[in-house]
């Protein structure tokens, strides 16, 4: 009976393909074991991990290498942020043989759920015209309620949002479908969007990257799959905080980024009044909880962005 088990499980790991991990890691210590116990209990092989710290002072690196010595780290020395980090990991992987290859960039303050790995991947494998697949992302704590359920983009108004965002799980479907974007806090990348799309866009300083980067898929003939049946669950905001002037700044300059890229001027008559509508409505909601700082701070990524202002860290 045994041996019948590893016979089966063996037959089963020889159907998945290399799938590799890629985290981003700053000062996430205190974070890192429940994240990277959760890959290598997942049940997932062949599986490879890669950390990137991105200049920790909170020991983070060394302490991976020892209690996780199957995880290679990489150290940027520096702040490279997410998209810096992660396209450093991305020049390594495109060095080398990218035939059959998965990529899933991964928050460090997720928690993958058994057997997740495995359909995420199986899923997009039998749907050729993925480029780029996501899972259904909950809030830690409460995992019954989404927070990712497929990425929106509005594409008259620019509205970027959620679907799904908040409501319970169990009530929404779990049927695969294509989807606008995918989060980069659990982006899973095929051998075509490997090829195609190259690295992420660096200029987002912090947010918009992983829009940009879908949106780039769908230009060139991709699709992204969401995969509601694999589940991560995210601590929401553990980085920056949820209502941060800092966070409220850098969404901002990412947002009028994103919209001058990939919105034309020909959407401009319905673009623009419904960018005003919503910063009018997202100022009104900071002012009425008392974040008078984040309010303005929102308010000038959108006027640093236009006028071209250096960014800040």
């Amino acid at each position: 009976m045994c041996a019948a088990r590893s016979d089966a499980a063996e037959q089963t790991a020889a159907l998945l393909p290399r799938l590799t991990v890629v985290i981003v890691n700053w000062n996430g210590r205190h974070l890192l074991d429940e994240c990277l116990g959760s890959l290598l209990s997942n049940g997932y092989d062949p599986l490879d991990i890669i950390l990137v710290d991105n200049g920790s002072q909170d020991g983070s690196a060394a302490w991976v290498r020892d209690r996780y010595p199957l995880v290679e780290v990489i150290e940027a020395g520096e702040n490279l942020r997410w998209a810096g980090g992660n396209n450093l990991a991305l020049r390594r992987l495109q060095s080398q043989e990218l035939s059959g290859r998965y990529v899933l960039l991964l928050n460090n303050d997720t928690f993958v759920p058994e057997g997740s790995l495995v359909r995420l991947v199986r899923a997009m494998a039998a749907e050729p015209r993925a480029w780029i697949a996501t899972p259904r992302i909950c809030f830690s704590f409460d995992p019954a309620r989404v927070w990712y359920d497929g990425g929106i983009a509005g594409r008259r108004t620019g509205w970027i949002r959620h679907a799904g965002i908040r409501q319970l799980a169990g009530r929404l479907s779990f049927k695969p479908r294509f989807v606008e974007w995918g989060t980069g806090c659990a982006l899973l990348l095929g051998e075509t969007a490997l090829r195609e799309l190259g690295q992420l866009d660096e200029g987002f300083w912090f947010y918009g990257e992983d829009s940009d980067y879908s949106l780039r898929a769908g230009e060139a003939g991709g699709r992204v799959l969401h995969v509601p049946s694999a589940l991560v669950l995210h601590r929401v905001s553990d980085a920056l905080g949820g209502a941060s002037p800092h966070k409220a700044y850098l969404k901002s300059r990412s947002h009028v980024r994103l919209l001058g890229r990939h919105w034309s001027r020909r959407d401009w008559p319905v673009l623009i009044p419904a960018q005003v509508l919503y910063y009018v409505a997202l100022s009104a909601w900071h002012l009425f909880g008392g974040r008078w700082d984040t309010a303005l701070a929102a308010l000038r990524g959108v006027l640093d962005e236009l006028r071209g202002a250096p960014s800040v860290a």
